[in-house]
């Protein structure tokens, strides 16, 4: 994986046995906190081994707000402080403030509701999305300074989330696609990722057919759910060089990553990170 890691400008981080990625190019600019953990540094045993940081998938909970604050406290942030979205497989994207720290943090059921998406100008208000393959995008104008964070699985993906977040971040906090830059996490691969003949269909009838969505008519197919959310930022008006992706396909590394489709559902969840300082 070190070649790989070189190649995406990703970096992983340490502390102690504690093992995080940066999104590269938001530490360049300065102002901003913003990881993505791995599954090795924590406490969780069996199939959520170790830095399981997902409440919602069986875990024992103490446990879990255990490795949250360890990787929190990495972060400089408070795991009391986190701001989670319910993650119901949409589009919505969610504005959150100072009165929101705290919102499922601690228990999913406070998690603010039917979002996949969350985003704010206000420092200090750390912001947290779960995943077990689907993709995590993060968001951060440096200029007029506001951050999202998005949860984008096939639904979402399909329905162009990535779209919404950079309409959204234009028309709440006046960042113009250009500046922005964005990070695209470990999420699973085209090599992996095989989905039915009725969702591989919706995509090419969306997207076209292209090396992004390996369809084969009756048949199902493969998508490249990064790639795919590349374009849509692209075409929404995101400069290519400001956006890195990371090249990992989560499936393909259970030893650094949870993966649900590898697991075959039973596994913990990474954590996707940002705060404004």
């Amino acid at each position: 994986m070190d070649e790989a890691k070189a190649s995406s400008g990703f970096r992983a981080q340490r502390a102690g046995e504690l093992v995080y990625y940066a999104v590269p190019g938001f530490a360049r600019e300065g102002g901003v906190r913003a990881a993505f953990s791995s599954r090795r540094g924590g406490w969780s045993r069996g199939p959520y081994s170790t830095l399981n940081l997902g409440l919602h998938v069986g875990d024992d909970p103490e446990t879990v707000l255990k490795n949250r604050a360890f990787f929190c406290d990495a972060l400089g942030l408070n795991h009391r402080d986190l701001v989670a979205c319910a993650q119901v497989h949409g589009t919505e994207i969610a504005v959150v403030g100072a009165a929101d720290r705290g919102r499922g943090a601690l228990d999913p059921n406070g998690a603010v509701p039917g979002a996949d998406g969350l985003a704010t100008d206000i420092p200090g208000v750390p912001l947290v999305t779960f995943y077990g393959d689907c993709v995590p995008l993060f968001f951060y104008d440096p200029v007029r300074p506001a951050i999202a964070l998005v949860h984008a699985g096939w639904r979402g993906t399909l329905g162009r989330i990535a779209a919404r977040a950079v309409s959204l971040m234009r028309e709440r906090f006046g960042a113009s696609p250009e500046r922005l830059l964005v990070g695209i996490g470990p999420s699973i691969g085209a090599c992996c990722y095989t989905v039915g003949p009725e969702v591989a269909g919706m995509f090419a009838r969306e997207f076209g057919t292209s090396t992004d969505i390996r369809h084969h008519p009756g048949a199902g197919g493969r998508l490249n759910l990064a790639l795919l959310n590349r374009r849509i930022l692209e075409a929404a008006g995101v400069r290519g060089e400001h956006i890195h992706t990371a090249p990992w396909c989560t499936s393909c590394h259970p030893e650094e990553f949870f993966s649900h489709r590898a697991s075959r559902g039973t596994t913990g969840r990474m954590a996707a990170i940002m705060a404004l300082e």
